[in-house]
């Protein structure tokens, strides 16, 4: 066995009764009570106050978005009777704008159509050929009465319509 000098050194041990106790104990004084902590009204107001903010606030734009809606539908209404004045104005348009539908405007102005016109020659300002409508309908009467199928030739967008094929799905 070896021996070791820390294993057989001697425990210190401290002195009983003869020393006094210096250190002063801790002086106990007595302390107030805690106050109580305050009424829970104001809280609870605050709280109410939020909810209710919330929920007005979450009904006006409730109100905001219906009324929006409601706009929305009566524009897309209007926008729809709007495009369907147009399409009725271009249809219009179109039927008054065929030869037949001019000729009788033509006609009912007193306008009659010329067989041999004359021309303005552009350069030297002269006119070629004599002619005026009212000197041939007064030789020729037959001329101021000309057929309106004879003078215009029928338009082909009223009186041929073509067959509608769609989209091609609907059998042959």
């Amino acid at each position: 066995m070896a021996s070791t000098s820390a294993v057989h050194a001697p425990a210190i041990r401290p002195v009983r009764g003869a020393s006094k106790h210096t250190s002063s104990r801790p002086r106990l004084t007595v302390v107030a009570a805690p106050k109580a902590g305050g009424s829970s009204m104001p809280f609870t107001l605050l709280c109410t106050l939020i909810v209710a903010a919330t929920l007005a606030a979450l009904l006006y734009l409730n109100i905001q978005m219906s009324d929006t809606s409601y706009e929305i539908t009566r524009l897309q209404g209007q926008s729809q009777r709007l495009t369907e004045e147009r399409q009725a104005l271009v249809e219009t348009n179109e039927r008054l704008g065929t030869p037949q539908e001019l000729e009788r405007q033509a006609r009912e102005i007193g306008m009659v159509p010329v067989s041999d016109p004359a021309y303005i020659d552009l350069d030297t300002g002269e006119i070629i050929g004599e002619t005026s409508p009212t000197a041939q309908t007064e030789a020729n009467p037959e001329l101021a009465e000309v057929p309106a199928e004879v003078a215009v030739p029928p338009a082909q967008i009223y009186d041929q319509p073509t067959a509608y094929h769609g989209m091609g799905n609907e059998g042959a």
